[in-house]
Order: structure tokens, then C-alpha cells, then sequence
């Protein structure tokens, strides 16, 4: 066993993990305020949802399919250019960018919020005025999500901008997104229609805030963007960045505990995995921050007997609700799918109209072979620099179907999990199949994530791919603290999803949020300030 000394382990800042809220932290206080920064990242890869890899000649990105509001000019493609000092580009998605398959009912979207607006009266004419008022709600119940987030985080300026806002929203995040559909509309193939992107917040209507569907709905209205190159190029920019500020990106290093002394965080222990020996490493900081989420953050890291005052009532919403998990399908293609028809959108297919059967099916039809619903993706499509055809199929599945391996290592489990595996491989090339016949003899190669891959990676509650579930509950005033940045250890800050929301762009803003918060931080407005300067 190997400990570092404290005089090489001093940084101005720690931060554990290297998703995108880490990302954005780093890069903005190495380039903004100097900071040397220390990323300490479990896996042998950074940028957690963001990274990618590939096998053989085939290329995929394991969290990023697509990204919305990355138009030339606007404020999100202005943060993340000035997070990645424009070391990404991007590219436009095709025309319709998503495609929604249900069984007697297949709609294009475009992202024009037009066209989408018109294209639904157009089937369901007798929901005009519905279909008119839930455009104009979508902007008032995502920005209540927003002013929630700057209300718990925020100076006393957003806090009272958060109120006011509160009220002109009207809407509150109890509301439901099946409360709020059941009280507008009628025909069930319309609300049906409308929650089509539930998996990129991971919640059935009948359990996800009104407030959280707005959120994703209003990010994907002008369309969606690709990352040329793959999304592999977002974490080696803030790389790139943190190394030259005298920074440094640490792989394959578990963070094990938090340092506190006297009531302050000053720094981690680590442990080194992937080695051929054992080795603990101590690192230190005046500044820690987080992005492993609030349950790692709150119920491992920080020792168990330091006062937490929220821990118990975390760790109840924990037991209870689970995040989110699933399965995805790498395919590595042996011709170009364009020959099917496929041009480089997205399918959302589903078997049934009623998306809260579909959601408690999760835990069935890995037995069954019969998949209620499935993602599909074509990442060589969506990037000009694709060298080989790829596709992602990504299926929702509840984690205790894969608890019977949990203690079995990586690469080393069982052949009754390989066989599970198989069986699940297939049966969602087959339901592609079914919709899109050919589509089966276009693979070449396959490879199959679970939940325990993620949570391998990870470190995730149940390998949950979107943090805390956005549930109402989540959202209740008795629970902010769990969700703000500061915590009550003092030195010790969060960032990503569990500030926010699942999704890139929200663990961006999650880290925006942290940085304000931070000693020698940057205010969110002069953050917004300086993003708008690089034009």
C-alpha cells in the first residue's frame, strides 16, 4: 500500500468524477480564475456520460445521442463554446430529427416549433385549442424548474427573481405530466405523442413534473446537434484546458472518503483500481466539489458519523426511488443503413400508447423477449467524420433483474449472464426488425451495457444514468438541500444532474450554478457576460 505526500497532493480544487457539471467547473475556474484544478475520474476513460470508445473499426458515444438549443449564436452553444473554448463542433441532425412509432400511429418531428404545432392540429384538429395552450405552458412550466434551481442556490437577487418568477409561471412542480395532460386533453394517441422523449428524463407521465417534461420539450423545439468527432472531444477540450493551468485529469481513481476536519472539507481518499496492487493516495484542497451525485456524495463519501441533518430522509428517498436504468445495444453495421431509409433520426418506438405500462414492463420483457419500447440511434449518421456505420438500440430495465450478478467482476461474470445478455441482444435487434425489416442483416457486431456496467463505471446508485429521479417528491421545499450546491460541510460543493435535471446541458448549468457558488467563483451573469464575448 502507497500514500501520496500532503506536498503533492495540494490543488486549489478537487473535483470527483469528470461528467459534464465537472467539466464545466474545471474549465471555467483554470481559465477564468487561474485554479489548478485535480479531476479525479474511476473510470479509464473521462467525461463520464460524455466519453466514448470503440471496438474494431466501429465508434459510439455511451450518453450523448443528441443535443438541443446548439445553434450558432445561442446561449447554450455560447457556454458550452466557452467550456470547451470552442474545441467542439457541431452538426445539425436531419430533418425530421425524431420519429415516434407507435401501433396504428408514426409522427415526424422537425424542429421547427411551427411546424410541430401545426402538424399536430393537423391530426387531432379537435385539440387545436389544447395543442395552442400547451405550447405557451411549456414555456412557463420549464422556466419554474429553472427559477426553483436559482431560488435554492442563488444571492438574494435570484432568490427574489425565483419568487417573482414562481408566480408568473403559475405552475408548480407537483403538477404531474399526466395530471396536466388528463386535464387538457382528450384523445389518448395525442398524450401519448406529446411524452414521447420521456426517456431523456427517464419518467413515465404519471411520475414526472409537468415542469421536467417542459424542460426537454423546450430543448429539442429548434431541433437537435451531433458533436463532430464524437462527444469524446468535450472532455479532452477541458482537458486540454486544466492541463494548462498547471491542472491535472487523475484516471482510474475511486474517490473513497471525504476529509473533514473541524467541520471543513480538505480533501479525499482515493483508491487506485485497475492496478496490479493496492494503492491509496491522499489528496488536498481548500475547495472539493462533487458531481458523484447527492446519495454517493451524501450516504458513502462524507463518514457516516459526521451531522448530516438530511441523511436519513436522503437515504428513505433513495431506498424507494430508484433511478432510472437501462440497457444499451452497440451496433457495429456491415453497410451503410441510409440503404434502409434511415438518414440520421431518431426513433422512439413503442408498442403501446400507455407509456406508465410501458414503464412498469421494465422488469418484465427481459424474460419474455418482448421489448415494450426501444431507442434507436445512428451515430455514424449524425457525424460527418464517421469512418464506419454504427447504431445504438437503448431499452429501459429495472436493476433488480441484474442484481444476481452485483458481486460478480466485470468482464468476469457468469455464462448465465451472457446468456441473458444474448437473449436480450437479440430480441431488440429483432423488435427492430419487426419495424424496419432488413435491418438485421446490416449487423455485423454487437455489444451489450446493463445496469451493472454503469453502476461498474459509474459508481451510480443502480448504475442510474439520470441521478436523483425527477419525481415531484424530489422537488418538495423539505428536500432543497438535497439538491443545492453548497452543502452543509463546509468547502464542500455539488454539481451535475442532481442540481438540475438529467442530460448534458443540464449538468452544464449545474456547473455554471456550482461555480457561482463557489470561493473566487463566477457570478451567473458574468459567466453568461463572458460566454456572449466570444462572438
Amino acid at each position: 500500500m502507497q500514500a501520496k505526500s500532503i506536498e503533492d497532493s495540494a490543488y486549489d480544487l478537487i473535483l470527483i468524477g469528470s461528467g459534464m457539471g465537472v467539466l464545466t467547473v474545471a474549465s471555467l475556474m483554470a481559465q477564468l480564475r487561474g485554479k489548478r484544478v485535480l479531476v479525479l475520474e474511476r473510470h479509464f476513460k473521462a467525461g463520464g456520460f460524455t466519453h466514448d470508445f470503440k471496438r474494431q473499426q466501429f465508434h459510439w458515444d455511451v450518453g450523448i445521442h443528441y443535443i438541443g438549443q446548439m445553434n450558432e449564436g445561442s446561449l447554450m452553444r455560447q457556454l458550452f463554446d466557452l467550456v470547451t473554448q470552442k474545441g467542439v463542433q457541431w452538426n445539425k441532425m436531419p430533418e425530421p430529427f425524431e420519429r415516434f412509432v407507435y401501433p396504428e400511429l408514426t409522427f415526424d418531428l422537425y424542429g421547427d416549433p411551427r411546424r410541430f404545432q401545426d402538424d399536430l392540429i393537423r391530426v387531432f384538429p379537435k385539440e387545436k385549442r389544447a395543442i395552442q395552450q400547451y405550447f405557451r405552458d411549456l414555456q412557463k412550466a420549464a422556466a419554474a424548474l429553472f427559477l426553483h434551481n436559482i431560488r435554492i442556490n442563488g444571492n438574494w437577487i435570484f432568490k427574489t427573481i425565483g419568487h417573482l418568477g414562481k408566480l408568473w409561471s403559475g405552475i408548480k412542480l407537483d403538477l404531474t405530466t399526466q395530471e396536466y395532460f388528463d386535464k387538457h386533453f382528450t384523445n389518448p394517441q395525442l398524450k401519448a405523442l406529446l411524452v414521447s422523449q420521456w426517456g431523456d428524463y427517464g419518467l413515465p407521465p404519471s411520475q414526472s413534473p409537468f415542469a421536467v417534461h417542459a424542460t426537454i420539450a423546450m430543448h429539442y423545439l429548434n431541433g437537435a446537434y451531433y458533436p463532430v468527432g464524437g462527444a469524446g472531444k468535450i472532455g479532452q477540450s477541458v482537458k486540454d484546458i486544466v492541463e494548462k493551468n498547471g491542472g491535472q485529469f487523475l484516471l482510474n481513481r475511486e474517490v473513497t472518503q471525504i476529509l473533514i476536519e473541524k467541520g471543513r472539507a480538505v480533501g479525499v481518499k482515493v483508491r487506485k483500481v485497475n492496478a496490479s496492487k493496492v494503492t491509496k493516495e491522499t489528496y488536498y484542497a481548500p475547495v472539493i466539489v462533487s458531481n458523484t451525485g447527492a446519495a454517493t456524495t451524501y450516504l458513502k463519501l462524507i463518514p457516516a458519523n459526521y451531522p448530516i441533518p438530511f441523511r436519513e430522509p436522503l437515504r428513505q428517498f433513495v431506498q424507494k426511488h430508484s433511478s432510472i436504468t437501462n440497457v444499451t445495444l452497440y451496433l457495429g453495421l456491415a453497410d451503410d443503413s441510409r440503404k434502409l431509409g434511415f438518414r440520421g433520426e431518431n426513433h422512439w418506438i413503442y408498442e403501446n400508447i400507455d407509456h406508465n405500462v410501458t414503464y412498469k414492463r421494465r422488469l418484465h420483457w427481459i424474460w419474455d423477449n418482448q421489448p415494450p419500447q426501444s431507442y434507436l440511434s445512428f451515430p455514424s449518421l449524425k457525424d460527418p467524420n464517421a469512418t464506419a456505420h454504427t447504431a445504438e438500440i437503448v431499452a429501459w430495465v429495472d436493476y433488480d433483474a441484474f442484481t444476481k450478478w452485483k458481486t460478480q467482476t466485470w468482464l468476469h461474470r457468469d455464462t448465465d449472464y451472457q446468456q441473458l445478455k444474448e437473449r436480450i441482444s437479440q430480441a431488440l435487434i429483432q423488435q427492430i426488425e419487426k419495424h424496419y425489416p432488413g435491418f438485421a442483416n446490416l449487423v455485423a457486431y454487437y455489444e451489450l451495457s446493463t445496469p451493472l456496467t454503469n453502476e461498474h463505471f459509474t459508481g451510480h446508485n443502480k448504475g442510474g444514468i439520470y441521478g436523483l429521479p425527477a419525481i415531484p417528491e424530489r422537488f418538495a421545499p423539505q428536500n432543497a438541500a438535497w439538491t443545492k450546491a453548497e452543502t452543509p460541510v463546509f468547502g464542500l460543493y455539488l454539481t451535475g444532474a442532481d442540481l438540475y435535471m438529467g442530460g448534458i446541458v443540464s449538468a452544464m448549468l449545474a456547473g455554471i450554478t456550482t461555480v457561482s457558488c463557489l470561493p473566487d467563483g463566477i457570478s451567473i451573469p458574468q459567466a453568461f457576460a463572458t460566454a456572449a464575448k466570444q462572438l
